[in-house]
């Protein structure tokens, strides 16, 4: 056995939980193909994650990997849009990605695999070409695969096209920008580069057949029609789907899913790439912290606590954004109400459970307050531990910031701190302390 860690797939997901692996000292094996071609639109939060993790301005071809900021306009819900956003080629940020991997250590081989599978203790992989390699843990990030729950179903048909020349009354030519627009049965974004426009229409299938839907999004938007005036086809049609979707989890404790084959998120969010990378870091630390000594069923129970929050969040936000065209016809409708649906009854009230939390860089088990807004549950605020600061105010004869810093030994500051979150969610009732208002700076 020559690797510690196998990961299967290349894309963002997969390329950054190697970078962070192969940097912390771990023996690690990327395995992946080239990305499906298409661009994607990056926020703000995802620019400052693709920053901390290396970034390359540009990729192996000498290509700038990211382009922007570039204004985002458009028309939702009967308004106009304007934001900013960054401009990326799947593949070329795949590539960067995999080179900030390779320079941080990990082995990294191309190829589609054939085959993973688990004996007594190894998974052994093969992929095309006769390539074969063992190691005691294996990360999935191959995509969607699997059982999962999912919202209503999606597709999303992307086409790129030459643009003839730069032209001045068509807001999406304008040295590179990009749109969203609402549509009777779905939505289309569109995003210039240079003389290359990439149009992205989303609906669900079978309505129609995706070859026409950008046709019909044509027909809805005039700045499409205006952007599209001249325009060549480049290339092949690329559909992929486009719901959101959790994989379900895996029972084998060495096997981890990370991407889009653990949690994807409706486009519409804008995040997607933001918790791709989110997720890589987090699925990184915990089996490096395995790797460490940490139980391997307690780690992939705090990485699955916060996947299952991140999609919790990811589909609050796509109800809340489809919901907004609720007038327009009933694809909105309905996709508003499938993800609504998905939406487990919020629990009121406040409880305090054991669960697993980051400290120190190893994940262990602490006492947390789970709250409705917080269902993960917190345990610390400024460093403070709530579960022991509740104890000391519900005790304590004369409650004051001093003392219970003394008793905790943490800052005054800090407690004061957590103090304020206690009282601000309800947790610690005011009247029950009637001094310690006017002693939090004592």
């Amino acid at each position: 056995m020559s690797h510690d860690v196998l990961i299967l797939g290349a894309g963002p997901a997969g390329s950054v939980t190697a970078r962070r692996l192969a940097a912390a000292g771990a023996r690690v094996l990327l395995v992946g193909g080239p990305s499906r071609p298409g661009v994607e639109g990056l926020s703000a939060r995802s620019r400052a994650l693709l920053d901390e993790e290396d970034l390359p301005p540009r990729g192996p071809d000498g290509a700038a990997v990211l382009h922007g900021p570039v204004h985002r306009g458009g028309e939702w819900a009967g308004r106009a849009v304007a934001g900013t956003e960054w401009l990326a080629e799947r593949g070329q940020l795949a590539a960067a990605l995999r080179g900030a991997a390779r320079q941080a250590g990990a082995e990294c081989r191309d190829g589609v695999v054939l085959h993973a599978a688990r004996d007594q203790t190894l998974w052994r992989v093969q992929w095309r070409g006769g390539g074969r390699a063992a190691a005691p843990i294996l990360v999935d990030a191959r995509g969607r695969r699997g059982p999962e729950r999912r919202g209503p179903l999606l597709l999303a048909y992307g086409r790129r096209f030459r643009l003839p020349r730069p032209c001045a009354d068509a807001p999406a030519r304008a040295a590179g920008g990009s749109q969203i627009h609402a549509l009777d049965e779905g939505w289309c974004w569109l995003a210039a580069q240079g003389a290359s426009l990439w149009v992205q229409v989303v609906s669900r299938p079978r309505r129609r057949h995706p070859a026409a839907w950008i046709a019909a999004a044509v027909a809805q938007v005039p700045a499409l029609a205006r952007a599209l005036e001249g325009a060549v086809p480049v290339g092949a049609a690329v559909a992929r789907p486009a719901h959101a979707r959790r994989g379900l989890g895996c029972a084998d404790q060495a096997a981890w899913r990370v991407g889009d084959a653990a949690l994807a998120l409706d486009p519409l969010s804008g995040q997607g790439v933001y918790e791709a990378l989110r997720g890589a870091r987090l699925v990184a630390t915990a089996v490096q912290s395995v790797l460490n000594g940490t139980d391997a069923r307690l780690a992939q129970r705090f990485v699955a606590e916060r996947q299952e929050e991140a999609w919790l969040r990811g589909v609050r936000a796509a109800a809340g954004f489809y919901r907004e065209n609720a007038q327009r016809s009933a694809f909105w409708r309905e996709a508003a109400a499938g993800y609504q649906a998905l939406l487990p009854a919020l629990q009121g009230a406040n409880r305090i459970e054991r669960r697993p939390v980051l400290q120190d860089g190893r994940i262990v088990e602490r006492d947390v307050i789970v709250t409705a807004a917080h269902p993960r549950g917190v345990w610390h605020v400024s460093g403070v531990p709530l579960v022991s600061l509740k104890g000391y105010l519900e005790s304590a004869d004369c409650v004051t910031v001093a003392g219970a810093a003394a008793a905790l030994e943490r800052p005054a500051a800090s407690v004061a701190a957590a103090i304020h979150w206690l009282q601000q969610t309800g947790i610690v009732a005011r009247q029950l302390h009637p001094g310690l208002v006017g002693r939090l700076n004592s």
